[in-house]
């Protein structure tokens, strides 16, 4: 998807969602809208879950390129919090929009795994600008935990008409908190599940291995 069509087919749906129910907008309304062909758009996307996805992708560079200017400071939670705070700020002009697509984003279970494998991608790199490293079974978690953070708040961003944001300020630092000390009480069981892992996966390799052994042997 070229980066100047991607963005004509994105800023169209948007346009279109801040006026009218997202479920109602048909992938011919938004190639209308933004002025190509029903093949031209059929080229670019595959449905109105990827328009979903090709913004979040542009809300999320645009968030990265802030860090150059303007870094995060202070402890893993005051540069989570500040990150996630910016991306809510980047997203206000949206906001009528988000509102309508928020209420039915999806439709099925395949549209449904697509927002979230995309949630789990800004997730990740939310947590690469805050400088914070996880891997494994104990990122796929926090990953997890993040996008609900960040949908919950979302609700009440949506609803938050102070200029400084107070409502989500305020709900995005207790919930914060409220995960951090979740990931601190399932450490211990994330690292068990993930010595577990490792240890399946090393039986299951030296038993194919020895299957291996002995078919050479007869052979």
């Amino acid at each position: 998807m070229s980066n100047e069509t991607r963005d004509l087919i994105v800023d169209a749906a948007l346009r279109l969602a801040a006026d009218k129910p997202w479920p109602e907008i048909t992938l011919t309304d938004i190639a209308q809208a933004a002025g190509v062909s029903l093949a031209e758009l059929a080229r670019h996307v595959s449905g109105k879950p990827q328009i979903l996805e090709a913004f979040a992708r542009r809300m999320d560079v645009e968030l990265l390129a802030s860090l150059t200017s303007d870094p995060v400071e202070g402890d893993a939670h005051d540069r989570l919090f500040d990150i996630m705070l910016r991306r809510f700020e980047l997203l206000a002009p949206y906001k009528a929009a988000i509102a309508n697509i928020a209420k039915a984003p999806a439709d099925g279970p395949a549209e449904w795994l697509h927002l979230l494998a995309s949630s789990l991608t800004t997730q990740g790199w939310m947590l690469a600008a805050a400088d914070i490293k996880l891997s494994g079974f104990t990122g796929d978690v926090a990953k997890l935990g993040l996008a609900k953070i960040a949908t919950d708040t979302l609700r009440i961003w949506l609803k938050d008409d102070d200029a400084g944001l107070a409502r989500t300020m305020a709900a995005l630092d207790r919930k914060l908190r409220d995960g951090e000390a979740l990931m601190n009480r399932l450490e211990t069981p994330i690292a068990l599940c993930s010595g577990f892992a490792r240890v399946f996966r090393s039986l299951r390799e030296e038993r194919t291995s020895s299957k291996a052994q002995a078919h050479d042997t007869a052979d």
